[in-house]
């Protein structure tokens, strides 16, 4: 979903504006990121050929998937533990966004809804496809918490637009508000200890890097 990546383009760029550095970007930890990509490399194996056309792909693939997300909140959470008083919030924003979408993955059979409608806005037509594994399944009257599922159609303008759910704009929101922070170190984002004196910084239990 290149749509979703347009904030932290607009992030970056504004970052730079400002004097920001992405050198330092770069050089912020970033816990468990392993697991981060091990995800998404999943996610890639699964949903595309030949994997996302095989019978057990179909039957468990969407719980696979499921697993996936559980696994970037973890990572998500985490982070923002560690960065309690830098840029922790941010963080939680985006851990937010993806448990709202893991939940309502789990209430939908393991599949995120979408709203047809949406899908004809942006594509012209559904492109769901039954006989393969998709993460994504039409809208019908029972699905559970239809509200947070795929209902926002992208505007055409973007690159590759796309249906996203209200978690997506969080979890876009969360990333490009850290990165525009992690550049720009005398950003409001960063004063996340305004108030405090340095014996009680350094005494923050959150205030610690990647090393449990």
């Amino acid at each position: 979903m290149l749509g979703l990546l347009a904030p932290t383009f607009v992030a970056v760029v504004a970052a730079l504006v400002l004097r920001g550095s992405l050198r330092r970007l770069f050089i912020t930890r970033v816990c468990w990121w392993p697991a981060v990509l091990v995800a998404f490399a999943v996610e890639l194996v699964l949903y595309n050929p030949p994997v996302n056309g095989q019978a057990w792909a179909v039957q468990v693939g969407p719980w696979i998937w499921l697993a996936t997300k559980l696994v970037l909140i973890a990572v998500l959470a985490r982070n923002a533990w560690s960065s309690a008083g830098r840029v922790g919030w941010p963080w939680l924003v985006a851990a937010v966004g993806v448990a709202l979408n893991a939940l309502v993955i789990a209430l939908n059979d393991g599949h995120m809804p979408q709203a047809p409608e949406a899908a004809i806005a942006v594509w012209g037509a559904s492109h769901i496809d039954p006989f393969k594994l998709q993460n994504v399944a039409p809208m019908r009257p029972d699905t559970v918490l239809p509200w947070l599922a795929d209902v926002l159609p992208q505007p055409a303008w973007l690159l590759r637009p796309n249906v996203v759910s209200i978690g997506d704009l969080l979890l876009a929101t969360g990333i490009a508000t850290w990165v525009f922070g992690a550049m720009v170190p005398t950003s409001p984002f960063q004063k996340g200890y305004i108030g405090l004196s340095a014996p009680t910084r350094r005494a923050t239990p959150g205030d610690q890097r990647c090393s449990t």
